[in-house]
């Protein structure tokens, strides 16, 4: 009589069932987990983009200037600053001043108003123009170094980013 008792048996035991939860929570908190890291990665890679969507926009924007320039102001030359004006051949957009106002990289043509070449996600941490024109002033060159972090007023991890960038660009056709 106690067969056929356990043959009938048609519910769970209480360890099948704990072992059915445990294997339901770990495939959840595997679940959660990669959910979180695809937002994390996700949240990584748009801060890269922007800082570097932004150097590439400020390097850009330099090249033009200095190129399409007569003369360099400032600096002098062998010296460096965070500012540079720029003698432009066109009288509307003389000078051509690039300078730093806080974490942001100002542009201003002539009587214009200043504009920020960086978005507001990003802020200059650093900045260095430096004029390696030759001192007989046959050739004229500016470099520019800069460094771009995002901006991150949470401190959170997946926020930080920061990168230095650097280029030098030759005046042309003085």
């Amino acid at each position: 009589m106690n067969k056929e008792f356990i043959k009938r048996q048609d519910g769970m035991t209480l360890i099948e069932l704990s072992i059915y939860i445990a294997l339901v929570a770990a495939v959840l908190v595997m679940a959660t987990s990669f959910a979180w890291n695809i937002i994390n990665s996700r949240t990584k890679a748009f801060a890269v983009q922007e800082v570097e969507q932004n150097g590439r926009y400020i390097i850009e924007k330099f090249s033009q200037a200095v190129r399409q320039a007569n003369d360099i102001t400032a600096p002098v030359v062998s010296a460096s600053g965070t500012d540079l004006t720029l003698v432009m051949k066109s009288a509307p957009v003389n000078p051509t001043i690039l300078s730093l106002s806080g974490t942001r990289l100002m542009f201003q043509q002539g009587a214009g108003a200043s504009v920020a070449l960086n978005s507001t996600a990003v802020d200059v941490t650093s900045l260095n123009f430096s004029n390696i024109s030759s001192a007989n002033g046959k050739s004229k060159q500016m470099r520019l170094q800069f460094t771009l972090e995002t901006v991150n007023p949470g401190s959170r991890n997946e926020w930080e980013y920061k990168n230095n960038f650097e280029t030098s660009v030759e005046l042309l056709d003085r």
